[in-house]
């Protein structure tokens, strides 16, 4: 106890204060963050600098639910927490982007998701004295169980929090409670003016954070129209959802999708939509089963705010595929693997083609994602450099067609 008190006290007068942003201020993975993260890998000394004893860092969650529907979690939990914490001015978050662009430099899986023996190391590259991790986990009927923790980065002391578990559209009042055990266990003292802010959500849309969510993902992806459709969708169930705004200005001021089409973040109504207009979008529907429960309000249909069951309009959104490794990987010629997730429910159709013949030892459907894998001798792969790698006749389970089907990698020995 002595030494860690002593430890933290020589932190604070060696090290000047952390200069990472809030983490709430940008969500798109600059140049700058790539540049900053391959010398972070780079340096052979410094690594292990504390830059503040109340230095935290949110890594992505694990999705371990078996159900790739919950996919979008693994990112939106850690992005809600880290706007959260960085409302509280005795902490320092890292910035989620500075997190991911590390953790896409180390090559991590496509989801963003870490091994527990590399938190420790990762904490330190980031400078983070407490890293917060966990992962999510199916539990009974439709609820999902969040399995947390806190490392302490220095003396590497992992500390499990209370299990939170819920109906998935209470994910907003979920992530308070984790949230809070962070800062019990932190003992930071929290007013109670600030718990009442703390208390707001994010969004009380379910359906409106899993769009979020998605967005995110595909513009870390550098897949930057259709993150924008996702941040349109998340406005269209929530107008007021003040981050799938700001992240859609961002995509649009620095040129990264098309503009020729007015955005919910630009134009409408008061909120970019009428207040008055109700939509439901197809990621409701695949996530909370079945209808869409809206809330009518204004005039016409209902007189008062209940909750209203009304059938969900037809999916007529296109699917999009995430490979593991990302395109533009090497891949290794002599054995491995790719493997697809899907951003919907899809039918269990399809095959992958692939620019070099025999090429592929075995492929198919395994659960709800697709699997191609290899295993050559040295023969086999002599003058091999390339693969190209395209999805046909893949369809989600409303029978539309899958885009962004093609993926490119190189290859060696």
């Amino acid at each position: 106890m002595k030494q860690k008190l002593l430890f933290r006290l020589w932190s604070m007068m060696t090290i000047l204060v952390y200069s990472t942003a809030l983490a709430q201020a940008g969500q798109l993975i600059t140049a700058a963050d790539r540049t900053w993260a391959q010398e972070v890998l780079g340096q052979e000394t410094g690594i292990g600098t504390i830059k503040t004893p109340n230095s935290i860092a949110v890594l992505p969650f694990k999705n371990k639910s078996g159900q790739a529907r919950l996919n979008p979690l693994q990112k939106g939990l850690a992005l809600m927490l880290a706007t959260d914490l960085a409302k509280i001015e005795q902490i320092q978050v890292v910035e989620r982007v500075k997190v991911q662009a590390l953790l896409d430099q180390m090559d991590a899986a496509t989801s963003g998701v870490v091994e527990g023996q590399n938190v420790s190391s990762i904490g330190k590259m980031l400078g983070a004295y407490y890293v917060s991790s966990g992962d999510i986990e199916k539990g009974k009927a439709r609820e999902i169980v969040i399995h947390s923790s806190i490392l302490d980065t220095p003396f590497e002391i992992v500390t499990r929090q209370p299990i939170v578990s819920g109906a998935l559209d209470k994910l907003a009042k979920l992530e308070k409670e984790v949230l809070f055990n962070i800062l019990d266990q932190l003992k930071i003292p929290v007013s109670p003016e600030k718990k009442i802010e703390l208390k707001k959500p994010l969004s009380t849309s379910t359906a409106a954070l899993l769009a979020l969510f998605l967005g995110i993902e595909h513009s870390d992806k550098g897949e930057y129209v259709e993150a924008g459709k996702m941040f349109k969708k998340a406005l269209l169930e929530d107008p007021n959802l003040k981050m799938a705004k700001s992240s859609l200005q961002e995509l649009e001021g620095l040129g990264r999708m098309k503009t020729d089409e007015p955005s919910p973040a630009t134009s409408g109504g008061k909120d970019g939509y009428s207040t008055t207009t109700v939509v439901g979008v197809g990621l409701a529907v695949a996530v909370l089963g079945g209808a869409a429960v809206l809330a009518l309000s204004g005039s016409g249909g209902s007189d008062n705010n209940t909750p209203v069951v009304v059938d969900p309009p037809a999916d007529t959104g296109s699917p999009t595929a995430i490979a593991s490794p990302q395109a533009g990987s090497t891949l290794s010629c002599t054995s491995g693997s790719i493997t697809f997730s899907f951003s919907e429910a899809m039918a269990q159709t399809g095959q992958v083609v692939l620019s070099q013949d025999g090429f592929a030892s075995s492929q198919g459907w395994q659960d709800l994602f697709y699997r191609v894998s290899w295993n050559h001798d040295a023969a086999f792969c002599d003058g091999i450099t390339s693969l190209e790698v395209t999805l046909s006749g893949f369809q989600d389970s409303a029978g539309n067609a899958l885009t962004g089907t093609a993926f490119s990698y190189s290859v060696s020995l």
